[in-house]
């Protein structure tokens, strides 16, 4: 009896570390959102060495307190059964998203005026040259991990045993959204509808691999769009 208190006192202290990390990461967007409004930097966001170590930490970080969690593999999506089908599928998913998310962007722009959408954070991270393209998509890998590994295996893994699916999934997606507070009121409601999918592809799959392709796929077609239309966002 002494050692289930024990581990259920461990597993409530490591939960409560997840809220007080996701605390910390809404506070560091708020003041990152902010900064944009005040400073365009000349070089990029993303590529920063303060900026790639930073990710880097908080990925190690999320992988620490799922380890100290205790939880099974299983529960926070360690696991797969087929990892090329769901690369494949995360793949599929991702292209369609990201073909439905930039349509409904442009409608919502259209519809609702330029001041719905800020492109302040996408114009910070794109390539400046052709190189920095695989510079990015390695970078990219970090920075998707740190918000998968946070939102699906430590939330929805770390909290199912004692909130709701559809709570954790309501919950989760309001505070993904506010994150995404840099990119406008657009980008809030298009990143806590994404958030719903990843949410219900991690539930339904029990794996955190098909989300994570999915995301890093969404990412990645966001900037290449995003290059095209260079132009327009300079003059947004």
């Amino acid at each position: 009896m002494d050692l289930i208190n024990s581990l259920n006192l461990w597993l409530n202290l490591t939960r409560l570390a997840i809220i007080l990390l996701t605390i910390f990461l809404g506070w560091a967007t708020y003041r990152s959102h902010m900064l944009l409004k005040e400073f365009q930097p000349d070089f990029n966001l993303l590529l920063t060495p303060p900026e790639l170590a930073t990710r880097v930490v908080l990925v190690g970080i999320c992988f620490l307190l799922a380890w100290l969690s205790g939880l099974p593999a299983a529960q926070l999506g360690f696991t797969t059964a087929a990892p090329l089908r769901s690369i494949g599928l995360g793949l599929g998913l991702g292209i369609s998203s990201q073909i439905v998310i930039n349509f409904l962007t442009n409608w919502a722009i259209k519809h609702f005026g330029r001041q719905i959408y800020s492109p302040l954070l996408v114009r910070n991270i794109l390539p400046r040259r052709p190189g920095e393209w695989i510079l990015i998509a390695l970078a990219m890998l970090p920075a998707v991990a740190m918000e998968e590994l946070l939102f699906r295996t430590l939330w929805l893994g770390g909290f199912s045993q004692v909130m709701p699916p559809l709570l954790l999934i309501a919950g989760t997606s309001i505070i993904f959204g506010l994150m995404h507070q840099p990119q406008g009121q657009l980008g809030m409601i298009t990143a806590g509808g994404i958030n719903v999918l990843f949410s219900l592809l991690f539930i339904g799959s029990g794996e955190l691999l098909i989300p994570f392709i999915a995301h890093y796929t969404i990412n990645i077609l966001q900037l290449i769009v995003a290059h095209y239309q260079r132009d327009w966002l300079e003059n947004y």
